[in-house]
């Protein structure tokens, strides 16, 4: 499966007053993870909804989390996701948190394809995930997104 793993920089309004990276962030960075993997597979979702009027997304049907060990500011934390299941209008993914070694979070996410209900508009309607979305996810490779930090050149003296 399509791997991706993106850096993120824990900053201090990620934390909670015991210096700790607030829980929901995760969450977020979860829902993150998800459209940057599905944009390194060659699918950005905000240009699918806005060219497709009935296309309503990946909505969550599911979620759990493990939190094993707490990230501080700072740190440099890996954000590790890929389709770890696929059904035929769902699909699962495997999110992992790291710093260095540690596992930060185990987390599990069941999404589904939705759709405007062509009976009742308002409402959604779970589809059959698209062939080439499958594929495109399926594919065996590891994809590495990198925080860079730029300095500024040396002065010279004159």
């Amino acid at each position: 499966m399509l791997r991706l793993s993106r850096e993120i920089r824990i900053e201090w309004g990620h934390c909670d007053p015991a210096r700790i990276v607030y829980n929901p962030n995760y969450y977020n960075w979860m829902e993150g993870g998800l459209l940057a993997l599905l944009s390194a597979a060659g699918f950005d979702l905000a240009t699918m909804i806005a060219k497709d009027a009935d296309f309503r997304g990946t909505p969550l049907v599911r979620g759990d989390a493990s939190f094993m060990a707490p990230a501080r500011v700072g740190d440099l934390i890996v954000h590790h996701v890929e389709v770890s299941r696929w059904g035929t209008k769902s699909f699962d993914l495997k999110h992992q948190f790291t710093l260095g070694d540690i596992t930060l979070l185990e987390g599990s996410q069941t999404r589904v394809w939705a759709r405007a209900n062509p009976d009742i508009p308002s409402s959604l309607a779970a589809v059959p995930v698209p062939d080439a979305v499958k594929a495109a996810l399926s594919e065996n490779r590891t994809i590495r997104l990198t925080i860079h930090q730029e300095t500024r050149p040396q002065e010279t003296q004159s």
